[in-house]
């Protein structure tokens, strides 16, 4: 089985997945921000809703070939030219719910090529503190590297987080946290620019 499209394909879009499930989630503001990011650079992007983390823990029994509740998250994965991932930093680390979707992805193990397939990857943390967002940015890079990703280098962590988004109006209101994120657009955009 084909791993997607490739990431050479204008047309295939860009997964932004992650977040959290709180109901005034930053995660989803700078989801959101990134996704409008990529519509003003003419790029193709595909956000998923923080409930395509509602997955049952994976277990390499029973999800040795497939899952249904995964099926349509593994089919966003296949689909994508590139990722970008955002979790809170829970403990100096991602979220459980995030590193359980992205356990999910040994369901790509038999694609060809397997996993990622060498796809770029975006990360974006959100923490009280900077450091924690480093420590969650971290933790994200090992995961993409494991499966066979490649990470932009500029990478976001945002902290503390609560100077950096309006929850309440559903904004960013720092500049500094818009610029990272543009940055790590722009890196993508000229990564994965046609040659």
């Amino acid at each position: 089985m084909r791993n997607g499209m490739g990431r050479s394909d204008p047309s295939a879009p860009v997964l932004i997945v992650g977040g959290s499930f709180n109901k005034q989630s930053a995660c989803t503001i700078l989801m959101k921000y990134t996704a409008a990011l990529f519509e003003e650079r003419g790029m193709s992007y595909e956000l998923l809703p923080p409930e395509a983390m509602n997955l049952p823990l994976y277990h390499p029994d029973m999800h040795a070939d497939s899952c249904k509740e995964a099926e349509p998250l593994i089919a966003a994965f296949r689909r994508a030219r590139a990722y970008v991932w955002c979790t809170p930093s829970y403990h100096y680390s991602i979220s459980g719910a995030f590193k359980n979707l992205l356990d999910f992805v040994e369901l790509m193990e038999n694609d060809d090529p397997p996993f990622l397939g060498g796809k770029l990857v975006g990360l974006i943390a959100a923490s009280s503190g900077p450091i924690a967002a480093i420590h969650a940015i971290g933790a994200m890079e090992q995961i993409a590297h494991a499966l066979r990703g490649y990470v932009v280098p500029a990478t976001a962590p945002i902290g503390p987080i609560n100077r950096a988004v309006d929850r309440e109006k559903g904004i960013i209101t720092d500049d500094r946290t818009k610029l990272k994120l543009a940055q790590m657009v722009d890196e993508m955009r000229d990564v994965l620019a046609p040659v």
